[in-house]
């Protein structure tokens, strides 16, 4: 279907710590070709990009992954991207909120994607746990952060309104790949020096929950108080 968001997992899952991958990446590209998310045990951050999968780990590289890794928690659309926008010396949340502002996007998921060259990128990405899992505050304790300067790649983007905090992040959830894999991951800070930003209204959100996981069939859910807390920190 045109302009859907598909997601797997929810953020409070991973709050809660229920860290297991549950959907094969092959799978889960069944559903979109462009994305972002992390796999098992929050073993690094992904970039889906034109239908491949590549993962960020703790040397700050990317590394395509294979088919049968497996994905705690992902948003993928297709690629019904149109150009709207070149960019130059702006930054990163001044940018995404001219996106935003301009295309009445502020009520509905809204997919970004920004190409060109970054005068300054600052990413992190995370060492994949084993069980028992820590929770997710004390994996963000423990992030490798990454700094590049006039770096050429590609910047996902996902907005989610407010009202859908803990079902995903609300707000901007950006992850980077260089044009040559050499660096990637969770973009904290941005300046861009000349992009090119093409975006897609999402008009349905598909969301899919591991039902097969009795794990997660048996969590409670229901406390919702850190949240916040917890994904201002991890996010």
């Amino acid at each position: 279907m045109a302009n859907t968001l598909y997601q797997h997992g929810t953020m409070q899952m991973l709050v809660e710590g229920l860290l297991d991958g549950t959907m094969p990446i092959e799978d889960l590209l069944t559903h979109g070709s462009i994305g972002i998310g992390t796999g098992d045990g929050v073993d690094g951050e992904l970039v889906i990009l034109n239908g491949v999968g590549y993962k960020i780990d703790t040397s700050g590289k990317a590394v395509e992954l294979p088919k049968d890794f497996k994905v705690t928690y992902a948003d993928v659309c297709n690629d019904n991207y149109r150009e709207f926008k070149q960019y130059q010396n702006v930054e990163l949340e001044q940018m995404l909120n001219d996106v935003l502002d301009v295309n009445n996007g502020q009520n509905q998921f809204f997919a970004i994607l920004t190409k060109g060259v970054f005068q300054k990128i600052r990413t992190r990405s995370s060492k994949k746990s084993q069980k028992p899992y820590p929770s997710l505050g004390a994996i963000a304790q423990n992030q490798v952060e990454f700094e590049a300067e006039n770096i050429a790649g590609t910047m996902i983007t996902f907005y989610t309104p407010k009202v859908f905090q803990g079902v995903g992040v609300s707000g901007f959830h950006n992850h980077f790949l260089a044009d040559n894999l050499s660096f990637g991951g969770h973009v904290l800070a941005a300046t861009m020096k000349d992009v090119t930003v093409s975006i897609q209204p999402i008009e349905n959100f598909e969301l899919h929950l591991p039902v097969n996981s009795q794990e997660y069939l048996q969590a409670d859910l229901n406390d919702t108080s850190s949240l916040d807390n917890v994904i201002s920190k991890s996010e």
